[in-house]
């Protein structure tokens, strides 16, 4: 869900990915995702709403006290509509979502508050779902994000394909057949690729043996059994790996850095917990990540230090998080190409403004694409969604001046609005944006 929510049903990757996920993926309302479960459509803000509630009540049982104000986290990368989704999931959860900070972000600070450090960090943040990294300078309570890079489809997830599309090549290799794998056997292949990551972390080898998994075509089901080391396992894992480490070197180029001016690398997510992991990452950073914290914990902590902070009287000791934006932002201009009014790791908060016209005489409405990414062109970038400037007053072409203000505040969520320069009234604006329910 946590790949899926916010993102538009006809997105490239969500097509992509939506075959391998064992429930099926629907189209909803404004190029939005649904998930349909016997019968029913639900959206994913939904279903993440439903594990924050668990959390909730997991709380609120332990602290003996109604729990109703929240910090989430989120992966640095994520997009301006998965942003506003984890906010409405927070919303239907029925918390108070104080602020949105980025999973790389928190757990910085929980290694570094209180600690009066003057060091630059590496968070390297590989989980189920997404990778991101993280290069922050932290002066004593001062937390400075300096660049960020990610992917939001590159994650301990792929790990599991891969050990899945290993098993079924094998199977057909060992048995001479052709496989067609339903949802039934990718679900049980599953499991078996889940187990034998977390098995081969600790132990050299491991046994496999699944009960009647394989289908023959003469009706009869056959086990499938065989021996996986940590040699082959890595083997089978390293290309995506290595995609991890494509990422930082983008992020310690915007930072403008090299791997020995980083003074401490932190591990966050269950795939670091991974041995190659590990090992490449002391490879690439020149010096072995801090094992301090555990890596499944860490966000958690230092979204738990910001969430006190906000709630508690004393400001002089609450952290100073200068965060920055993970996307360019832009609008669609002459054909193929973007404006862009927003660079990626500008920091936060930040606004703009660019002035709108109007192309044709009495001209009622404006229509503005806006797009995220790292190109300059539409065709690399991402179509965040639709700016409309409406109830336009009557005016020869061209003469209109209307300035928009494009504002992202703290929590990485673009808010806009407008102004005739000439009537200095305030215009009317709506900012549609797509795989999201209006």
């Amino acid at each position: 869900i946590k790949r899926i929510i916010g993102r538009k049903f006809s997105h490239p990757e969500t097509t992509k990915y939506a075959e391998k996920f064992p429930y099926k993926v629907v189209g909803g309302k404004n190029d939005s995702i649904e998930i349909e479960i016997f019968g029913k459509r639900i959206m994913p803000q939904m279903i993440s709403a439903l594990v924050l509630k668990k959390a909730k009540k997991a709380a609120c049982d332990y602290l003996g006290f109604e729990v109703n104000d929240a910090v989430i986290t989120v992966p640095a990368n994520y997009n301006e509509a998965q942003r506003r989704a984890t906010q409405d999931a927070g919303k239907i959860a029925g918390l108070n979502v104080l602020r949105i900070i980025n999973e790389p972000t928190a757990a910085a600070l929980a290694y570094g508050f209180g600690n009066n450090l003057n060091e630059k960090i590496a968070v390297f943040d590989f989980g189920g779902g997404t990778f991101d990294i993280t290069i922050l300078e932290v002066k004593d309570n001062f937390f400075e994000v300096l660049s960020t890079a990610g992917d939001s489809f590159l994650g301990g997830d792929d790990i599991d394909e891969a050990l899945v599309q290993f098993m079924v090549v094998d199977m057909e290799t060992n048995f001479g057949i052709e496989l067609s794998v339903n949802n039934e056997m990718k679900t049980i292949l599953l499991a078996e690729a889940e187990r034998i990551k977390i098995s081969l972390s600790t132990e050299e080898k491991i046994k496999v043996l699944i009960k009647n998994v394989v289908p023959m075509e003469d009706g009869t089901r056959k086990d499938y059994e065989r021996i996986i080391d940590r040699a082959i396992f890595e083997e089978i894992i390293n290309p995506i790996i290595e995609q991890t480490f494509d990422i930082c070197v983008s992020a310690m180029e915007n930072a403008h850095l090299k791997s020995e001016d980083i003074n401490a690398v932190i591990l966050v997510g269950g795939s670091t917990k991974i041995p190659h992991v590990q090992n490449r990452v002391t490879e690439y950073f020149k010096q072995s990540p801090f094992y301090g914290i555990e890596s499944v914990l860490v966000i958690s902590m230092g979204a738990s230090i910001l969430g006190n902070t906000l709630i508690s009287n004393y400001s002089e000791e609450a952290p100073v998080l200068l965060d920055v934006v993970p996307l360019s932002l832009g609008v669609g201009s002459i054909g193929e190409y973007i404006e862009v009014l927003v660079e990626k790791n500008s920091p936060l908060p930040i606004e703009r403004t660019n002035i709108f016209t109007n192309a044709r005489d009495n001209q009622s409405v404006v229509r503005i694409e806006i797009y995220q990414g790292d190109g300059r062109k539409k065709s690399e970038s991402h179509l965040m969604g639709e700016l409309v400037l409406s109830n336009l007053r009557k005016a020869l072409r061209g003469e209109l001046k209307i300035e928009v203000k494009f504002e992202i505040d703290t929590n990485g969520v673009l808010d806009v609005s407008a102004i005739d320069l000439e009537t200095g009234k305030t215009q009317k604006i709506t900012l549609n944006i797509l795989g999201l329910e209006q």
